[in-house]
C-alpha cells in the first residue's frame, strides 16, 4: 500500500511538471480580432528610432533614403529634400507588422510578389543589421496585405497593408515646401507684376508701403505672409526648359526677407490648373490660388493707429482745448489724478475701431489741432497730430512714426471727442 502511494505521488508530480510545462511554455500568437485565424509572428524586431537608411526596390527603379544627424533625406536617385513623415511612417509601420505563420499556396504573382510588381524594402538599423522584406499587394478583405520573407516566397498575409506606403515615385517622398518664409521675423515684401510693383516694410511701429509711404495693414499682410509661407508645390518640373513656362523671363515676383535672408519666387505661365515657378526648391508647378498672392494695391491701413492694448502704460488725447491722460493700475487705468476710471478703456475701444482714410491724403497737415499718444515705456510710442479742417470733411492726420499727412474721417473725429469730459 506504501509502495503504490509512492507511485501515485511520482505520477501527481509528474502531471503537475507537464501542466506547467503546457502553461508557460510559449504558444504561437494568435490575432486577438480573429480567434480562429492561423497563428502570427512578428516580422522584425527592431528600434524603430534606430533606423538609419531606407531603400525601395521595384521594376521601376531604387529610392534610398538616409538618416543623417537625425534627418532624414533622398539619396537616390539624387539627393534631395523629403517630407521625413513619408520615410517614417513606412518604418513605423514595418516595426509592429505581424504575419501569419501560415503561408499560401499558387504563384508569387498572384499576391502582387513576383519580381514585376513587388517592392523590396531594406531597413538599415544603427547595430548594424540590415532587414529585408517583400511587398505584394493590398489583401482584398480587411487592412491587411501580402509579403515575403524571402524573394522566391511563400506569400505571407501580413497584419497591416504596407504597399500603399511603399508604391510610390519620388517625387511623392519629395518636399514640396517651395521656401522656408518665416512670418514672425519677415521684414520686407516686395510684389512685382507686369511692370506694377509694391514694396511692403516693416519697423518697431508696424508696415509701411514703400519707404516713406503711408500705413500698411499689418492684419493684411500677417494673412498673406501665413498664406505664402504654406505655399506648396503641385508638382516637380525637373527637366522642363524655363522657357517654354515663361519663367526665364518672369514679369511676376514674389520677395520676402527675413532673419534668414531674402526668399524669391518667380511666377511664369499659368492657367486653371496652376502656374509655373522657379522656387528655392528648384521649377515647380504651384496651386492656381498662387495668383492671389499677386496683389500690388490694396494695402493701406484703414485703422487710424494701432492699439497694442496688452504692452500700453499711458494714453493720452488732445482734442482743441480738451484733454485728458490715463496710465495703467493693477485693475484697469487712472486719470491725472490717480483715480481708477472705466474711461481709459472707453477710450481704447473707441480707438480699436476708429477709421482713417489714406487713399486721399491731403498736401499738407496744418496748424496742429490735437495729438494722439499711445505710449508702451521705453519700447514704444506711437503718436498722431491732428492739424486742419479739410473741404471733404474730417482733419488731416500726420503719424509721427513715419508717412504722409492722411485724412480722419469726420465722424471719427466725433467719436473721439465724444470721450472728452
Amino acid at each position: 500500500m506504501a509502495r503504490q502511494n509512492q507511485l501515485l505521488s511520482v505520477l501527481a508530480t509528474i502531471l503537475l511538471i507537464l501542466v506547467a510545462i503546457a502553461v508557460y511554455t510559449d504558444k504561437p500568437e494568435k490575432d486577438a480580432a480573429d480567434p480562429d485565424a492561423p497563428a502570427q509572428h512578428e516580422l522584425f524586431a527592431f528600434d524603430a528610432d534606430g533606423a538609419q537608411s531606407l531603400t525601395l526596390q521595384s521594376a521601376s527603379g531604387t529610392l534610398s533614403f538616409a538618416k543623417a544627424e537625425g534627418v532624414w533625406k533622398m539619396t537616390a536617385p539624387r539627393e534631395i529634400a523629403v517630407e521625413e513623415r513619408r520615410v517614417t511612417e513606412i518604418i513605423d509601420r514595418i516595426d509592429g507588422l505581424k504575419v501569419q505563420d501560415k503561408s499560401f499556396d499558387g504563384a508569387l504573382k498572384d499576391f502582387g510578389l513576383d519580381e514585376a510588381a513587388r517592392v523590396t524594402v531594406t531597413i538599415g538599423t544603427a547595430d548594424g543589421k540590415t532587414l529585408t522584406v517583400y511587398v505584394g499587394r493590398d489583401a482584398p478583405a480587411g487592412y491587411r496585405g501580402y509579403v515575403a520573407e524571402k524573394p522566391e516566397g511563400p506569400a505571407l498575409l501580413a497584419s497591416s497593408r504596407v504597399n500603399e506606403l511603399v508604391a510610390r515615385t519620388a517625387d511623392d517622398f519629395r518636399a514640396k515646401e517651395i521656401w522656408k518664409v518665416s512670418t514672425g521675423t519677415a521684414r520686407r515684401i516686395r510684389i512685382e507684376d507686369a511692370g506694377a510693383s509694391v514694396v511692403l516694410r516693416k519697423d518697431d511701429h508696424g508696415w509701411w508701403i514703400g519707404d516713406e509711404g503711408p500705413r500698411a495693414s499689418s492684419k493684411a499682410i500677417e494673412e498673406w505672409l501665413s498664406r505664402a509661407s504654406m505655399l506648396r508645390a503641385d508638382s516637380f518640373l525637373d527637366g522642363v526648359d524655363p522657357t517654354t513656362v515663361g519663367v526665364a523671363t518672369p514679369t511676376t515676383t514674389l520677395l520676402v526677407e527675413d532673419e534668414a535672408g531674402t526668399h524669391t519666387i518667380t511666377l511664369g505661365q499659368g492657367d486653371a490648373a496652376g502656374v509655373a515657378a522657379q522656387t528655392e526648391a528648384g521649377l515647380v508647378r504651384l496651386p492656381a490660388e498662387t495668383a492671389e498672392l499677386v496683389k500690388v494695391e490694396g494695402w493701406l491701413d484703414e485703422t487710424l493707429v494701432p492699439v497694442r492694448r496688452v504692452q500700453l502704460e499711458t494714453v493720452a488725447l488732445t482734442l482743441g482745448d480738451k484733454s485728458v491722460r490715463y496710465a495703467r493700475a493693477e485693475s484697469g487705468w487712472t486719470d491725472e489724478k490717480g483715480v481708477e476710471t472705466p474711461a481709459g478703456d472707453a477710450l481704447l475701444e473707441v480707438l480699436t475701431t476708429a477709421k482713417a482714410d489714406r487713399s486721399g491724403e491731403p498736401a499738407v497737415l496744418g496748424a496742429t489741432w490735437g495729438t494722439l499718444s499711445l505710449s508702451e515705456g521705453a519700447a514704444r510710442n506711437e503718436i498722431l497730430t491732428f492739424g486742419q479742417e479739410l473741404p471733404t470733411g474730417g482733419r488731416a492726420a500726420q503719424d509721427a512714426a513715419g508717412g504722409p499727412p492722411f485724412r480722419v474721417p469726420a465722424e471719427t473725429i466725433a467719436a473721439l471727442q465724444a470721450t472728452l469730459p
